[in-house]
């Protein structure tokens, strides 16, 4: 199995219950196809860069999976043939999305100076 990680930008129009179905239905996607959906974030409503389709707006969704190869050949095709999505994108590997940077404590960075000399 491999990690997969999409970002999906859905029509503007789509309200909660939309989104919830088009998570479903591509959840099903990947685990009728032997996979798992790892996580799921809801990135919300923003602003395009410039217009796709005539909108200026999408609903964005970032669905991180472990799938095996032929998966998102399929959820790709998935996604063309579905109106509510405006554009996606699959790539292989997970990216991090928020995570914070380690930060030294003040008693270790006090005893690697004596631990030198």
């Amino acid at each position: 199995m491999n990690a997969y990680e999409t970002v999906i930008i859905l029509n503007p129009a789509t309200d909660d219950a939309g989104m919830e179905n088009e998570i479903k239905k591509i959840s099903g996607l990947i685990a009728e196809q032997g996979g798992q959906t790892v996580n799921v974030e809801r990135w919300g409503r923003r602003k395009l860069a410039y217009p796709l389709n005539r909108f200026h707006d999408g609903n964005y969704l970032c669905i991180q999976f472990n799938a095996p190869a032929g998966v998102p050949k399929a959820l790709d095709r998935a996604c063309r043939l579905n109106e509510i999505v405006i554009r996606h994108l699959i790539i292989k590997g997970h990216v991090v999305t928020a995570a914070p940077a380690p930060t030294a404590t003040p008693a270790a960075a006090t005893a690697s100076p004596a631990a030198e000399k």
